[in-house]
């Protein structure tokens, strides 16, 4: 087997690495039959196409084809390399991934992203420890204290504090022998403008690990405790850390989420926390920037309903309503949180309880076309005439974006109940606005496709009527997963001669994967192959309607029989172009001398 992973450690990994668990921390999935279905993570869709076979642990959409098992999952989902993705499982379940004959180069960055990960832990480790035990935390723990975090909350967090020492973590990262300038790279240390001196890169503040979807600490939130600019600090990006692609607290909150349906976003580290605290174990936070699209993506694969409860201020107002159009063009259900009088979440929390949290602001969460009117209403003076046809004008605008007619009606009755307005004079002036919308582009405005996906460019294509010779190769190379009686057979008669590249490279793996004494198993034969290619192909053969205990002995003979009769087909072809071209041009006799090999040929095709 080729690979610098023993194949026993590889079958270890893959048959104690249940698809459906793994699977389920990225995707939503329910149970329909014997299968799971949810959305899939690969291609943008409205409805769930995406499978799960937990009796032959593999994966596929039927939308964009994408299939593979556990492993190959692993590597598409997190963008990891075979051996990468085989550690991470591993990991997992508690089995230790030993390498064989890594290339330098591959070796070079494992051991730089262990290292990385190993300080992170380490600084982790150490901020906590200065947070909740020595003198110099006593200003970071009064300050989580006053904002009412709890002690088993600081614990649960692994809050820290950063002391304000140019050199603290510098000193005992150095002590424990870690390479300084990987720690520079890594985020954790700083140098100076000279470029002489490395020092601290998080000083004299509150410390927030910050986690990738495995739980490992992989980035730091800080914050200042006195006059100290920027008030908040996040590890910049490193190998370890995109801030883009991460939440806080999702590692934490992903099972809540899921068990829920439901996933509250919030603005702030503390927001997180303090709802936390309160008994809302469902939420999460970008990382100090705005909401991305592959944030909104990873909460639509975990949950379609989601909370947002921002800031009260006109910058959260703001940020709610980007987050609402990226979370809605994910595909999710959007609600928006409202609290009065420019308060955060945490700070409602602290002055009012969790219950009335959740009961009078969460559970009263309008929806996003609410949140608009509503914000939108509050910039105009509406007893003035003028400011409430504007308004009303406005209104309109925002209700003929509604892909709903139900919904367009429902607002347009809100309107014309307050103001005492004709519904159908407002139905008539939302059609001008519609209208009016529509002649920039010249065209209908379409809606972008749902985007749950990893990858939101692609889109499936319908697809084509396969021709004869390729079904049959894909039939064979099914029953011969299943069969080695079959596969010995198809060695004899067909060898390598399949027409797809891919296929005979599948042929191949299968002769010398029986060749070496296994068992017919589509789940293990898939981990044989260690090419992204192969494995895509293989799962998705594997998952093909075929019975090799049912197959007529008729049936694969035809099957052989169309593999073998290609090439002349594609001779007959040819030669049939060549016939005419030779006519054309007034070659009778090498037309005639064509024409007897196109007769020969057609003979031994019967």
């Amino acid at each position: 087997m080729a690979g610098r992973i023993p194949e026993e450690i590889i079958e270890q990994v893959r048959t104690k690495s249940d698809i459906v668990d793994v699977i389920g921390q990225y995707v939503h999935l329910k149970k329909t039959g014997r299968n799971y279905f949810g959305l899939c993570p690969f291609h943008s869709e409205k409805s769930p196409s995406f499978a799960v076979h937990p009796d032959k642990q593999l994966f596929r959409c039927y939308g964009c084809g994408e299939a593979g098992n556990v492993i190959s999952f692993v590597m598409k989902v997190e963008g990891l390399e075979f051996p990468e993705a085989v550690r991470q499982l591993g990991s997992r379940v508690g089995i230790e991934v030993l390498h064989q004959q890594d290339r330098p180069e591959d070796d070079r960055i494992r051991r730089k992203k262990d290292v990385m990960l190993s300080a992170h832990d380490f600084a982790a480790k150490l901020y906590h420890h200065l947070l909740r035990n020595t003198d110099h935390g006593e200003s970071a723990r009064n300050y989580l204290l006053n904002r009412q975090i709890q002690l088993a909350t600081i614990e649960e967090f692994a809050l820290g504090y950063s002391p304000d020492s140019w050199n603290t973590l510098l000193y005992q990262l150095e002590k424990r022998e870690y390479p300084l300038p990987l720690m520079e790279e890594a985020g954790l240390l700083g140098r100076s403008e000279n470029g002489e001196r490395l020092f601290d890169k998080f000083r004299g503040r509150v410390m927030f690990p910050i986690h990738d979807s495995q739980g490992q600490v992989v980035a730091f939130g800080a914050r200042a405790l006195g006059d100290a600019q920027p008030k908040y600090l996040n590890s910049p990006e490193t190998p370890l850390f995109n801030k883009s692609q991460l939440l806080f607290n999702l590692h934490r909150a992903r099972s809540f989420i899921r068990k829920q349906q439901e996933a509250v976003l919030f603005e702030g580290y503390v927001d997180v926390i303090s709802a936390w605290q309160a008994g809302i174990q469902n939420g999460v936070a970008s990382l100090g920037t705005s909401l991305t699209e592959q944030q909104a993506r990873i909460i639509r694969r975990n949950t379609e309903h989601v909370i947002i409860c921002y800031d009260s201020d006109q910058a959260g107002i703001d940020a709610a309503f980007k987050a609402a159009d990226l979370l809605e063009k994910a595909g999710c259900i959007v609600k928006v949180a409202q609290m009065a009088g420019g308060m955060d979440p945490d700070d409602y929390i602290r002055e009012h309880g969790g219950e009335r949290f959740r009961s009078d602001i969460l559970l009263n969460a309008s929806s996003v076309i609410a949140f608009r009117l509503q914000v939108l209403r509050s910039r105009y003076a509406l007893q003035d005439e003028t400011e409430r046809m504007q308004y009303i004008h406005e209104a309109l605008t925002e209700i003929s974006h509604l892909s709903s007619a139900v919904e367009r009606d429902h607002y347009m009755r809100q309107l014309a109940e307050e103001f005492h307005l004709s519904l159908d004079a407002l139905k008539l002036e939302q059609k001008k606005v519609f209208k009016t919308q529509k002649k920039p582009n010249n065209r209908d405005n379409l809606k972008e496709g749902w985007n749950n996906s990893i990858d939101n460019s692609r889109h499936v294509a319908a697809k084509p009527l396969l021709p004869a010779y390729l079904t049959a190769e894909k039939h064979l190379l099914a029953l011969m997963m299943q069969s080695a009686e079959i596969t010995e057979q198809v060695q004899a008669q067909i060898g390598a001669d399949f027409a797809v590249e891919d296929h005979a490279a599948l042929a191949a793996h299968l002769y010398r994967y029986y060749a070496q004494g296994y068992d017919p198993d589509t789940a293990r034969f898939v981990s044989f192959l260690q090419d992204r290619r192969l494995i895509d192909r293989a799962s998705e053969l594997a998952l093909l309607d075929m019975d090799a205990s049912a197959v007529t002995a008729r049936q694969l003979a035809d099957y052989v029989r169309q593999v073998l009769t290609y090439p002349k087909r594609m001779q007959l072809e040819e030669l049939n172009r060549e016939k005419i071209t030779q006519e054309r041009a007034g070659n009778a006799l090498e037309a005639a001398r064509i024409g007897m090999e196109i007769i020969r040929l057609q003979q031994s095709l019967k």
